[in-house]
């Protein structure tokens, strides 16, 4: 039996059921603005932080750096992100958004916002504040999974 109990088993449907369906509406509103959802991972983690590099931009939206490279290149070839030479190491390119990516996404954002807010809805800070801390130690649990292989 996968679990050994019927709450095991349901937070995980739960967990699942959340990400799966609120990615797969994120994707549909994004998908007039020609986006997709890795794509505004991506504005989003440069509008935090611009002019990193592709490896400190994969550690921030957690992937790899192939799929880091093919992200910067889709984004680049719609003109909103521009790779340029770091002045210090001419192997390093840093990405910086453009313009036309900053206003794209200030278009994408509150798309995103509004469904997340809808999600949250009638849930308060104090209910969020007593779930987050066991959120947490599931993250840090899978974190510990995926990265020392446990078995």
């Amino acid at each position: 039996m996968l679990f050994e109990n019927e709450p095991d088993h349901r937070l995980f449907l739960l967990i699942f059921g959340i990400w799966e369906k609120s990615r797969r509406w994120n994707e549909q509103q994004l998908k007039m603005l020609n986006m997709t959802f890795p794509q505004f991972s991506t504005l989003t983690a440069l509008s935090r932080k611009d002019g990193v590099t592709q490896r400190e931009l994969a550690d921030m939206v957690e992937t790899d750096t192939t799929t880091i490279m093919v992200l910067c290149d889709s984004l680049e070839k719609k003109g909103w992100l521009k790779r340029m030479p770091d002045p210090n190491d001419r192997r390093v390119n840093r990405l910086i958004l453009t313009d036309s990516g900053r206003n794209i996404y200030s278009k994408a954002y509150p798309l995103v916002r509004s469904g997340y807010e809808y999600i949250l809805k009638g849930v308060g800070v104090k209910e969020l504040k007593k779930v987050i801390p066991i959120l947490e130690n599931l993250y840090q649990n899978t974190n510990e999974l995926l990265n020392q292989n446990v078995k």
